[in-house]
C-alpha cells in the first residue's frame, strides 16, 4: 500500500514519555496534548485548552483487554474536566485536541465527535462509555474536507500517544493479492489482509474454532475473543463462529488465537496462498 510521510513533533513537557506530551504535525494547523490524570492541573495550564476541542478520557478495564474510552467535546475542556474530575472515576490519562484561531469552530468540534464516536464504535477496539451518541450537527459541506483532515490527523496521534483504538481504511486498489493470507484449523477457514505495520485485518465471513482448548480458557487473548462475542463482532453460524464484519487485530498471533481457540504462533498459522506460512516468508 501506498502510504504519506508525516513529519510529527513530540514534546516531553516533564522529560517523560508517560507524562504531559504536547503533539504537532508539519503544516497542521491544530494540535494535541496528552497526560495522566494526575498531572491534570499541569495540563490546564495551557491556554490552548480554553477553546473548542475534542478531547478522549482514557483508562483500562479491569474485564477486558480492551480501553475504556469517553469522547467528548467542550468550549473550553478547562471548565468541562472539572465535571469528570468528580463523577468519573475510572480515567487514568487524557488526549485533548484543538485547533488554532477558532478553528475548528464549535460546530466542526462537535462534527468530529459524532464522526469518532461512531467509528469507534464500527472499529469495536475500545469499550466507549459514552452514555449517548453525540448528535451530527449541520454543517457546511464546504467545511467537510478540512474537517476529516483534522480527523485523519487525531487517527494518526492516537496511537503514537500508545491508543490504538481506531480501524484502519483499507483501499482494495491499494491491496497487493500478496498481503491476502489465511488460517485454517478443523474446518474453520479464516482470510486476513496483512498491513504494512504488521496488524491484522481479518476479513468478514471468516470463521474462528468455537469450543476453546482447555489451556485458552485462562490464556488473555480470550479475552479478545470474549469481547467480540459480546458485541457481536463473532456470531454463531451452525457449528463454527463467524466474523460480521471486518476486524483489525494487532498481531499475526492474537488473530490466529482467537481463530484457532488456542494458543497460537501466528507467523506460523497464518500462510500465504502459496502454502507458505508467514514465518517461513520472513525468514528467507
Amino acid at each position: 500500500m501506498e502510504n504519506i510521510s508525516k513529519k510529527i513533533t513530540l514534546f516531553l513537557n516533564d522529560g517523560l514519555p508517560k507524562g504531559i506530551r504536547e503533539v504537532s504535525i508539519d503544516q497542521w494547523s491544530g494540535g494535541a496534548i496528552c497526560g495522566p490524570r494526575n498531572k491534570i492541573e499541569e495540563i490546564l495550564k495551557f491556554e490552548q485548552l480554553n477553546g473548542p476541542c475534542v478531547y478522549f478520557l482514557i483508562g483500562e478495564s479491569d474485564e477486558s483487554d480492551l480501553l475504556n474510552v469517553y469522547v467528548g467535546e467542550a468550549d473550553s475542556f478547562s471548565q468541562r474536566v472539572k465535571d469528570h474530575l468528580r463523577k468519573k472515576d475510572w480515567w487514568q490519562n487524557v488526549v485533548v485536541f484543538f485547533g488554532y484561531n477558532n478553528n475548528p469552530s464549535k460546530t466542526g468540534i462537535e462534527y468530529l465527535e459524532s464522526f469518532i464516536y461512531s467509528d469507534l464504535i464500527n472499529a469495536a477496539r475500545c469499550i466507549l462509555e459514552n452514555g449517548n451518541k453525540p448528535a451530527l450537527p449541520n454543517i457546511s459541506k464546504h467545511d467537510i474536507p478540512g474537517l476529516h483532515i483534522f480527523y485523519e490527523n487525531i487517527k494518526l496521534i492516537m496511537p503514537v500517544m500508545g491508543f490504538d483504538i481506531f480501524a484502519v481504511d483499507i483501499k482494495e486498489d491499494k491491496i497487493n493479492e500478496s498481503q491476502h493470507i489465511f488460517c485454517e484449523g478443523k474446518g474453520s477457514k479464516s482470510e486476513a489482509i496483512l498491513l504494512d505495520d504488521g496488524k491484522v485485518l481479518v476479513l468478514k465471513g471468516s470463521t474462528a474454532i468455537k469450543e476453546n482448548a482447555p489451556s485458552f480458557e485462562k490464556h488473555n487473548y480470550k479475552k479478545i475473543k470474549d469481547n467480540l462475542l459480546k458485541i457481536d463482532r463473532l456470531v454463531e453460524v451452525g457449528d463454527y463462529l463467524s466474523f460480521s464484519e471486518d476486524y483489525l487485530f494487532d498481531s499475526l498471533s492474537a488473530a490466529a488465537a482467537v481463530i484457532l481457540a488456542r494458543s497460537a504462533q501466528g507467523p506460523k498459522e497464518w500462510k500465504f496462498k502459496t502454502g507458505k506460512s508467514v514465518k517461513d516468508f520472513i525468514e528467507n
